[in-house]
């Protein structure tokens, strides 16, 4: 061959000769596509170094190995032909049929030891066999190429396992130091220029290295070097710092010996290493801390090995079982069990270890001396990088007092603090699941609601401290009048519940009496005996009835009340009529509040015709409510509710404001003479409601004369001092007082002569049976000829008939109302009456 081996290797670098070796074989074997090629992992893949088509170099290329031609050809000693179908033979190679090869020529290249490294391929279109001499060329070709990829590989090599040696030393911050004493000549590592800091390129020699310490751990590292210079000492392992150490670098160790070097000179060497340790200082300080930390910990801690044994506890571990750590190294946590967690238990707490890596709950132990003590145990799992469990921590404390609390805690949130009786939430819970029970078993349950009477007056009486002492005592003789089963219960003030559980109304009234006798009985204090009484309400829960706990409440609840709406130390037992008449007069309570609050009520006007002409001298302002579900409601239906709900004080100022208003327009249309009259409540008439104020501004705001004004109520509001004060200081102003609803109820003339209101109004059931009754008609003739003497009109209301009409108008009554006339009307149709008087 005409290339000798010096001429191959004074090529430039081995690419060149990779070049030079590929065009050789394209002037010797004009193959269509030559290549160069280094097996890669694993021998699996060959990346090539060189790659020419036609003797044009191309990109270089990675496949694989696995059903090609240079597969097979790795087991040959020789070049390795195949020009026989080809493609054929190597169905997967899709190279092939791309490049449309079909002929194979290649050699394998092979290490010193004879180790495959590499292939060597030439490749034609056409069916091709290479003669003698061309395999003889390509085979010692093949041998020089090989040496020159076998070189390259080793260096590559060399340079890997150097990188990796800085790689680790600059992973672990260490630096190389070798000394040569006899030559004075000092050799450190490229990571020194890291450790000191001198990252741009400067010449590294022991003086840039000493100028960086702090100046006592220079002038003690020179000693020590001195000493080694001299022979004094053999090695040392100290430790100095940079000017600028930081908690994260600058803190370096030297530990380094002195070595005899044979060679054709024999001399002494100082061979060292130099770390930065501020790392490894700052974690040995923090594991430091960590112990300090685990020994003074108030928690006890327990740290056990893979298997878990037992090989660390803390101080307050031992404080708290009372054993020492020295017993139980080696031993199963198990020595602490109290054998009050079940096998289960353990098995659930094993399982979340293993799967969350952690566990906590409350678990009872035993003390060395025996005695058993609950604990909030926390446990943890440590694993390795494999993430196999390595050891297991356990930080428990003793929560005995703790329990305690939680018991107390527990207690006063269920009880009511001053009996000790259940509180009203639990008895209410309590009281659902009876009911839930019930229904599933088909039984019977009874509620009794207990109201004390008259307690009131015990505490303003005695005072609270007694009051408290009564509710005690009540409190021990309810407990003490029922079965253990039986739930008690405060529910609030001066009111007890009591459930009896699987029992019938028969049996709930016989425990019902017998409470209410021991409640009765006097409650001695000292030298001071108090007496009560209580009334009992009864409400049934059967198994068939659809309640709830609050519903069986409201029930009871009302049954109590309607016992002390008849007298005191009375039994009631539920009514459902009742009840529904009492739910519909909540109903139209909270109707009449929409209506006030929206303005939904109006006023009618009825009214009072002088006796003596038969013209209109007055009307009577009445209010009326028209509900758009319910229609027109009576007054009598809508103003003892308001009476009882505390409304009548809005109604009634809504009718003084309006009924002011529309006796404007009245006076505005010419019509002077007409006065209105309203109606007051005894509800009204308080201290708290300025009546004089209200009724004055509302005159005044509609410039009406006072006497256009007549207030009318019934004697039972005027038989109050307070009231009566009210109306003198009214009629003073000139506003007209009437006396409504006379001869009924206890009316007195003494009232009436004392009184000296303008007007007294006859009662229609006075006049019903006018007709009939002489009785009745002596006492009309009597009165208006009384309220002729004193000055009082009368006013005759309800009449409905024309005899009625005739006999008042005989008797001299001055003022007659009712049917006869008109019922009440809208203000229009009382300004109708009046145009065409």
């Amino acid at each position: 061959m005409t290339l000798s081996f010096s001429h191959f290797y004074s090529l430039e670098n081995s690419q060149a000769r990779y070049e030079q070796a590929i065009q050789m074989m394209f002037e010797e074997l004009t193959p269509v596509h030559c290549l160069i090629g280094q097996f890669v992992n694993g021998r699996t893949q060959v990346q090539t170094v060189c790659y020419a088509k036609d003797g044009v170099l191309q990109p270089n290329i990675t496949y694989d190995l696995a059903g090609t031609p240079c597969n097979d050809a790795q087991d040959s000693e020789g070049v390795c032909m195949l020009n026989h179908c080809l493609q054929e033979t190597y169905v997967d190679d899709e190279l092939l049929r791309v490049l449309n090869i079909n002929s194979y020529a290649g050699v394998t290249l092979r290490a010193l030891d004879h180790t495959p490294i590499g292939i060597m391929v030439c490749m034609y279109e056409d069916e091709r066999l290479l003669t003698d001499s061309r395999q003889s060329f390509l085979k010692e070709l093949s041998y020089i190429v090989g040496a020159e990829l076998n070189h390259n590989l080793e260096m590559a090599s060399q340079d890997l396992i150097l990188k990796q040696l800085a790689k680790g030393e600059r992973i672990a911050k260490l630096s190389s130091w070798n000394w040569h004493l006899e030559q004075d000549k000092h050799w450190f590592s490229k990571e020194m220029r890291h450790l000191i800091g001198k990252h741009h390129d400067i010449e590294l020699s022991l003086d840039c290295f000493l100028e960086c310490l702090e100046p006592r751990d220079k002038e003690r590292l020179e000693d020590l070097l001195s000493l080694l210079k001299r022979g004094d000492i053999e090695q040392i392992d100290t430790t100095v710092r940079h000017k600028l150490l930081s908690k994260r670098k600058g803190l370096m160790r030297i530990i380094g010996h002195i070595e005899n070097q044979n060679g054709p000179i024999s001399e002494r060497v100082f061979t060292a290493t130099v770390q930065d340790i501020s790392q490894i200082n700052a974690l040995t300080k923090q594991l430091e801390l960590t112990n300090v930390v685990f020994e003074h910990a108030t928690d006890a801690i327990m740290i056990t090995d893979h298997e878990n044994k037992i090989i660390m506890v803390n101080k307050a571990f031992e404080d708290l079982t009372g054993y020492k750590g020295f017993e139980l190294m080696g031993q199963d946590p198990g020595v602490l069990s109290s054998g009050q967690q079940s096998k289960q238990f353990y098995k659930k707490m094993w399982h979340a270890l293993e799967t969350s890596g952690t566990w906590k709950g409350e678990i009872y132990n035993r003390r060395k001396n025996g005695q058993i003590f609950p604990e909030e145990l926390t446990l943890s799992v440590v694993k390795d990088e494999l993430n196999q469990p390595t050891n297991y921590v356990a930080i428990f404390r003793d929560i005995t007092e703790w329990k305690r609390n939680e018991a107390q805690l527990t207690f006063y949130a269920n009880h009511e603090p001053l009996t000790g009786l259940t509180n009203r939430r639990s008895f209410l819970e309590n009281l659902e699941q009876v009911i839930s029970e019930n229904r599933a078993k088909k039984k019977e349950s009874v509620v009794l609601f207990i109201g004390l009477d008259r307690f009131k007056e015990v505490n303003d009486v005695y005072g609270s401290e007694i009051g408290d002492n009564v509710l005690l005592s009540v409190a021990k003789r309810i407990k003490n009048g029922v079965r253990r089963q039986d739930i008690v219960c405060r529910y609030g003030g001066d009111e007890f519940a009591i459930l009896l559980q699987n029992s019938g109304i028969d049996n709930a009234m016989l425990v019902a009496e017998k409470i209410q006798s021991k409640i009765s009985l006097p409650y001695v204090f000292n030298e001071l005996s108090v007496e009560i009484t209580a009334c009992i309400g009864v409400a049934e829960l059967t198994s068939n009835q659809p309640l709830t706990a609050s519903t069986l409440i409201s029930h009871a609840t009302h049954a109590l009340g309607s016992a002390k709406k008849t007298s005191p130390g009375q039994i009631a037992l539920y009514n459902e009529a009742i009840q529904n008449a009492y739910l519909q007069k909540i109903h139209l309570r909270d109707k009449l509040k929409e209506a006030i609050k929206y303005q939904l009520l109006s006023v009618h006007y009825q009214p009072i015709i002088d006796s003596t002409t038969g013209e209109i001298c007055k009307f009577e302002a009445l209010v009326r409510w028209s509900d758009s579900e319910l229609g027109a409601i009576s007054p009598g239906q809508f103003i003892p509710i308001a009476e009882e709900f505390g409304l009548i004080h809005q109604i009634g100022q809504f009718v003084l404001e309006k009924s002011c208003k529309d006796l404007a327009k009245i006076h505005s249309q010419g019509h002077t003479h007409i006065s209105i009259s309203i109606n007051r409540s005894v509800n009204e008439f308080k201290a708290s409601n300025d009546q004089y104020k209200q009724i004055i501004n509302a005159i005044e705001e509609n410039n009406l004369p006072y006497n256009a004004l007549t207030i009318e109520v019934t004697e039972s509001v005027a038989a109050n001092q307070y009231t009566w004060q009210v109306l003198g200081d009214l009629q003073k102003r000139g506003v007209q007082i009437a006396l409504d609803d006379f001869c009924t109820g206890y009316s007195s003339l003494s009232h009436l002569l004392k009184s000296q209101v303008d007007f007294v109004k006859i009662d229609r059931s006075f006049i019903d049976t006018l007709i009939d009754d002489k009785k009745k008609q002596a006492m009309v003739k009597y009165l208006v000829e009384l309220g002729d003497d004193i000055g009082t009109q009368l006013i005759a209301e309800g009449v409905e008939q024309e005899a009625q009409v005739n006999m008042l108008k005989q008797f001299g009554c001055h003022n007659v109302q009712g049917f006869f006339y008109s019922p009440a009307k809208p203000i229009s149709v009382c300004l109708d009456m009046l145009h065409k008087l």
